[in-house]
């Protein structure tokens, strides 16, 4: 329901008149481990293109359900956990394609000014012998998600709002018993396609949207 009510939301404010568009796209690196923090954050830098120098980060809430951090089963409880419950296997590419969604997403430019919005995260990862097991070495591949960004900037990116996209592959870290065990390397490219959002009724609507991730 959550899901359904931010995607009429976000399609409701995108129709609003826009006085410009702008495009952005710019590089981004970092780090994040769904198995071993609490709450679930990836973050790092913006070091390249329109948006740079800057910070971003995603930040999942609502985890509840996993697998504590630090459970008597964990680190594998946990693991074993989103393993079943968000990755499936499709046996033609031999691939596993896991997808998270709900993500809160924060964009900062330094010195300029900030943008928030949601987005989700798919991973995918090879099979490279093709046996549908997952092993210990099959652990990177690409990394996506679609995004949206509310009305809900601060500088020189108030009051825009849009979507976009990003792109990139990660490195996880599958020893068990390393110090950084299943944290996530990721490098990608996002692009946004943004416009001037600022209508009357606005305000109110966004933080219905808003609300959902709180």
């Amino acid at each position: 329901m959550k899901k359904l009510l931010v995607a009429v939301a976000a399609t409701l404010l995108l129709v609003g008149v826009a006085s410009a568009q702008v495009h952005y796209e710019f590089h981004c690196s970092g780090t994040g481990n769904m198995v071993q923090d609490e709450p679930v954050v990836y973050s790092g830098a913006i070091d390249g293109g329109d948006l740079a120098p800057g910070a971003w980060s995603m930040t999942l809430p609502g985890t509840g359900v996993w697998p504590a951090v630090g459970g008597p089963n964990d680190p594998n409880g946990r693991w074993d956990y989103i393993y079943l419950n968000y990755y499936v296997y499709d046996p033609g590419p031999q691939t596993w394609t896991g997808f998270f969604d709900n993500f809160w997403l924060f964009l900062e430019k330094t010195g300029q000014g900030t943008m928030q919005g949601t987005c989700d995260m798919t991973y995918q990862i090879i099979d490279m012998n093709g046996d549908a097991i997952l092993d210990p070495n099959e652990c990177m591949d690409g990394l996506s998600g679609a995004v949206i960004i509310i009305q809900d900037g601060t500088g020189i990116y108030v009051n825009l709002c849009g979507d976009g996209t990003y792109e990139g592959f990660y490195f996880r870290d599958c020893i068990l018993g390393s110090p950084t065990y299943m944290l996530d390397q990721v490098d990608f490219n996002m692009q946004l396609d943004l416009e001037d959002c600022a209508l009357a009724n606005e305000p109110s609507t966004w933080g219905a949207v808003k609300a959902l991730f709180e």
